[in-house]
């Protein structure tokens, strides 16, 4: 059963790159979200190395990594409230 879901899973995921590769205004829509994902993280390693916002640390653990580089600054920003405000 895991095999058949692997296969799966690879197979939609060639499909996916496949229709967005062959759109021309699929590059930009790559390019762009690339772009807001490295900002975010250079903001992310400036926060934790300079101590930019004082008192907040935030961990480089897997789910904040995911969230900074899928949601960009503005998820960097919503995890250093976060961190803020419940801790």
């Amino acid at each position: 059963m895991k095999l058949l879901m692997m296969g799966l899973l690879v197979i939609s995921m060639v499909a996916l790159l496949i229709v967005l590769l062959r759109q021309r205004f699929a590059w930009k829509g790559i390019f762009i979200f690339l772009l807001h994902g490295t900002a975010a993280f250079v903001l992310l390693y400036i926060a934790n190395s300079t101590g930019w916002i004082a008192g907040v640390h935030v961990p480089t653990n897997p789910l904040t990594l995911a969230a900074v580089g899928f949601l960009g600054v503005p998820g960097l920003a919503s995890i250093i409230f976060l961190k803020m405000v419940l801790i």
